[in-house]
């Protein structure tokens, strides 16, 4: 008796007693002290189990019943990863995220097991679903018109055929060696101060400032990604499509600008770049529908608006793409979504480690010279003096000689990709699975030897590829650029590139359709543009990374970075 009356007196008791909201609120902080230590022991023993050939992956604590994680993740998912990560020390650990499970792999090897899975047991088709149906808003045409919608998937695998290859590198080469001198143009005026006719799409979205001594100030970014997007659209989809929506570059970049807003749904309608993104994807569907009506019309034996002219210069993966919507009878929704989905992924990763790349070469003198050197048997300007239509210097470029030849400037592509390259890969687990570490992994994980883990069914698996790509257990210096981490000797003494543990491109029977042309495009880009520019920075003395900000699988920078671009060949 005496212990409650105590209680009943004492002032805290009965402040909890008086008021309702202290009363929940001190029920919550309990609980959530309660699941923290709970949650905290169990990760702790998980974490210390290093003895045990079979291992439960570590549970992240956590403080709020059945919301687990989930605030850390919305908050800053990567930086939780990589945190989480160390703590570990495992190539696999868990978090609750809501009702769900979901478990992060970061081991080169266990990441190998899991492409080696058929799609019986690890399936990505519900989450494909689902990020059509929140990103483009597809209402669940992908998983209801199930047909129509592998035969699409089954004519990008076009992208794989050499035939499609030789084209589009080919395509792309013979542009390229024209268009490198025109990353900036001369023709908009005769001088600074003139008025002449508009520039290019790219200049005025790099917003281009004509210098009185030749040079040119540019943003480096939107330059880029707009000139190679003006390119790639062009070959792929035919002249007439930007010719019909000029603004169809600016829309789709402020898309992939939002697009991680796009994807958490409330910040759509809350943020700013949200409701832009969602704007700009309702007018990238116009567009693609109108260029999709057009073709399909004329592929009818009809002729179409004349506002779209021939239609004769589109690539046959685009036309079979149009007659594989036709023939299975494709809703417009289905239609409009996944063309603007394929226009964005076409260019969202490419373009913008053209630009990374460029910027990460110049700021190294002397890679760049011996980058230059490399490619210069290959990319070089024409040896008939030939030149551009508008009088600029023309290049000649040999694809199969920078293939082949040229392992520092691939290795600088790879080495882009490590550290621009961010995207989550997602895996539903169907059946039970077993992965198993390696003993050359666990050793680089400070383990004593490996050990085995278990993922059951009505999980989630997830391939953290950026938090990967920054362990510096498995790239040594990770923040800094080192192109030479990828080259190693050939059985014939001579240097060759190596991914090694970068997954950039997937694996198995998810890895990327367009990695082959993607590489061939990214090497002519890149190397045509070192060979007829230097970038300098507008204002100081030395070029300065942008902060990388976060937008589609790719990230882009915080901001723009001014530069100067002077022709090295006029």
């Amino acid at each position: 008796m005496g212990l409650v009356r105590s209680f009943q007196e004492n002032p805290y008791a009965q402040a909890v007693v008086a008021s309702p909201f202290i009363s929940l609120v001190s029920t919550f902080v309990l609980t959530c002290l309660i699941t923290r230590i709970v949650t905290g022991l169990r990760s702790t023993i998980a974490q210390n189990n290093t003895e045990a050939d079979k291992k439960t992956p570590n549970r992240i604590a956590y403080w709020v019943p059945f919301v687990g994680s989930a605030i850390s993740f919305a908050r800053d998912i990567e930086g939780t990863i990589s945190k989480d990560r160390d703590l570990s020390g495992d190539g696999i650990f868990s978090y609750r995220l809501g009702p769900s499970i979901y478990y992060v792999v970061n081991m080169p090897s266990l990441v190998q097991q899991i492409f080696a899975q058929r799609g019986t047991v690890l399936n990505k088709q519900k989450i494909l679903e689902w990020f059509m149906k929140t990103t483009f808003e597809d209402n669940y045409a992908t998983r209801d018109e199930h047909k129509a919608f592998h035969g699409h998937h089954n004519a990008l695998n076009l992208m794989l055929k050499e035939d499609f290859i030789n084209e589009a590198t080919g395509k792309t080469a013979r542009t390229v060696e024209v268009e490198a001198a025109r990353f900036v143009t001369s023709a908009p005026w005769a001088t600074p101060d003139a008025e002449g006719k508009p520039m290019q799409l790219w200049e005025e979205a790099g917003k281009v400032k004509f210098n009185t001594d030749g040079s040119f100030d540019a943003n480096l970014y939107q330059l880029t990604v707009h000139y190679m997007g003006q390119i790639v659209i062009d070959m792929l989809w035919g002249k007439a499509l930007i010719k019909n929506h000029p603004n169809l570059q600016t829309d789709m970049w402020d898309f992939d600008e939002g697009v991680h807003h796009i994807v958490t749904t409330l910040l759509a309608k809350v943020t700013a770049a949200g409701r832009k993104a969602v704007a700009a994807r309702n007018r990238l569907a116009v567009a693609m529908k109108e260029w999709h009506e057009a073709v399909a019309v004329k592929q009818s034996g009809e002729k179409p608006d004349a506002k779209w002219g021939a239609l004769d210069d589109i690539s046959q993966i685009m036309q079979d793409r149009v007659k594989v919507w036709v023939d299975a009878k494709a809703s417009e929704t289905l239609q409009k979504t996944n063309d603007t989905s394929v226009l964005w992924g076409v260019n969202v990763n490419s373009n913008k480690n053209v630009f990374w790349m460029l910027l990460q070469i110049h700021t190294k003198p002397e890679l760049l010279a011996r980058i230059r050197e490399e490619v210069a048997p290959y990319v070089h300007l024409s040896k008939s003096g030939a030149k551009g239509p508008d009088g600029l210097p023309k290049l000649d470029i040999d694809v199969d000689g920078l293939m082949k030849h040229c392992p520092l400037l691939r290795a600088a592509f790879y080495e882009t990709m490590r550290m621009n390259m961010s995207g989550l890969g997602i895996r539903q687990v169907i059946k039970d699975l077993t992965l198993k570490e390696s003993a050359a992994d666990a050793a680089m994980f400070g383990k004593r030897k490996p050990q085995s883990y278990t993922i059951p069914a009505g999980t989630t698996l997830v391939l953290a590829n950026g938090t990967m790509q920054m362990d510096q257990r498995i790239f040594a210096e990770p923040e800094k650029f080192k192109p030479e981490r990828f080259i190693e000797e050939g059985p014939d003494g001579a240097p060759r590139v190596n991914m090694k543990n970068l997954h950039t491109f997937g694996g198995g029977m998810y890895k990327c359709k367009g990695r082959y042309f993607a590489e061939k495009e990214i090497m002519i880009f890149s190397s045509s543009l070192l060979v007829m520019w230097d970038i300098a920075p507008a204002e100081g003395d030395e070029l300065v990374i942008p902060k990388m900000g976060f937008a589609g699988a790719s990230r882009s920078p915080v901001e723009d970075i001014r530069v100067r671009l002077t022709r090295r060949y006029e």
